[in-house]
């Protein structure tokens, strides 16, 4: 009994661990990210990290100073125009007091995540 239940809670935790989530960039991790996003709403987080520098990020210069190197964002409850392409999606959130127009390449994508379930990482 002791080991089936150490068994299933290795298991749980190699689920979430990043080294488990296949990379962001292969084909079928964009396809997921691209379908995911589609249905992102108040019921249904989704999380992303991105590199802020990648090329073809497109943000503010008062969000790139905050966030130089990376960002994780939720789009959840304040998000807006939610428009996803084949290669990139582009959005309009509330970091702070005012909206903020986003556009992230899938190419910048670190990690992905589904309703807080790991979908792709990328170390």
């Amino acid at each position: 009994m002791k080991i089936r239940m150490l068994l299933s809670l290795l298991a749980a935790i190699a689920a979430a661990s990043p080294a488990a989530a296949e990379p962001c960039s292969s084909v079928a991790s964009r396809s997921t990210i691209a379908e995911t996003l589609r249905r992102a709403a108040e019921d249904r987080p989704v999380n992303l990290t991105f590199q802020t520098r990648a090329e073809g990020v497109k943000m503010s210069d008062n969000l790139k100073l905050k966030y130089p190197d990376a960002m994780t964002i939720i789009l959840q409850n304040e998000f807006r125009q939610l428009i996803v392409r084949e290669d990139r999606f582009e959005v309009i959130m509330w970091p702070a007091t005012h909206p903020e127009r986003l556009t992230v390449p899938f190419a910048a994508i670190r990690a992905f995540w589904d309703n807080a379930t790991l979908k792709c990482s990328t170390s």
